[in-house]
């Protein structure tokens, strides 16, 4: 029993995420061309969730927790930053008597900014961020452009999120696959964070834009906002993350949430934040088509 307790506190103590913002920002101008006008997201989906599993603490009050997709714009082209999912893989996460909702036409909008986006990226492999491109009809069309990390295939290849997921090598290698140490500019002004915690692949998002503002997409190193705001993680059973390492990122972002003021915090599943986004102009509501 006391053996167990050590091992708990070892696996929850906080692991230091030091990444450098002055390199990251220094990437992101580091490619040739404009930077991006804007960005853009698409709710597909959401799964409703008690508080208490979002955040450590939490009580009983429903949290609406949307699946979404982000889109850069450029001036002559777009990029998509995760995919959304199909209504099967959906579904999969929802059980008969309890159907989550989903927005087959948020989603049909998300298929053609996929088909047309001249670059795609997997922050990683979970089904909700990935199966839009992986689940595709013409997905040999999007594999040709579509960025993963060396170990997004293999957790594709080997631990799928659904058994449905699960790919063939002979699909995977269809995906442009790349490996890289801390920070990797991946287009003009979006340079991918590597952060390991949420899993094993897990990565966040800078995106300097041409107006100045710059923008980091937190992806689920926290759930909701209030994950970072109050340096606490998640409290879901089924989610088997790197706690510590996970809090270590919490407690980056927080800092950068209080004392970089030029810069926009995004997280995936929180739709109170997204909304405020959206209204107050730092992000579009509407994908470009």
């Amino acid at each position: 029993m006391q053996v167990a307790a050590v091992t708990d506190l070892a696996e929850e103590r906080e692991v230091p995420f030091n990444a450098d913002l002055s390199q990251i920002r220094r990437l992101a101008g580091l490619l040739p061309g404009a930077l991006p006008l804007a960005v853009n997201v698409a709710r597909v989906a959401a799964s409703v969730r008690p508080r208490r599993v979002v955040i450590e603490g939490g009580d009983d009050t429903p949290v609406t927790m949307p699946r979404t997709a982000f889109q850069v714009v450029y001036p002559d082209a777009t990029l998509m930053i995760d995919s959304g999912m199909d209504r099967e893989t959906h579904d999969s996460f929802s059980t008969p008597d309890k159907r989550e909702p989903y927005f087959p036409e948020a989603f049909a909008k998300v298929k053609k900014a996929l088909d047309a986006a001249r670059m795609i990226v997997l922050t990683h492999f979970h089904a909700d961020h990935a199966a839009g491109v992986t689940q595709a009809a013409n997905f040999d069309e999007l594999a040709r452009k579509t960025l993963i990390t060396v170990e997004t295939a293999r957790c594709l290849l080997n631990t799928p999120h659904k058994p449905h997921l699960q790919m063939m090598a002979e699909q995977i290698n269809q995906f442009l696959i790349f490996d890289y140490g801390d920070y990797y500019p991946i287009a003009p002004g979006i340079v991918l964070i590597k952060a390991t915690g949420h899993s094993t692949d897990h990565q966040m998002v800078y995106i300097a834009l041409q107006s100045g503002r710059e923008i980091l997409h937190s992806v689920d190193a926290g759930w909701v906002l209030d994950n970072i705001a109050q340096v606490k993680g998640k409290a879901a059973p089924w989610v088997k993350e790197d706690k510590g390492a996970v809090l270590g990122q919490l407690r980056w972002l927080n800092d950068i949430l209080h004392n970089e003021r030029n810069i926009s915090l995004l997280v995936t599943h929180d739709d109170a934040l997204i909304d405020a986004a959206i209204k107050n102009g730092t992000i579009g509501g509407e994908l470009k088509l």
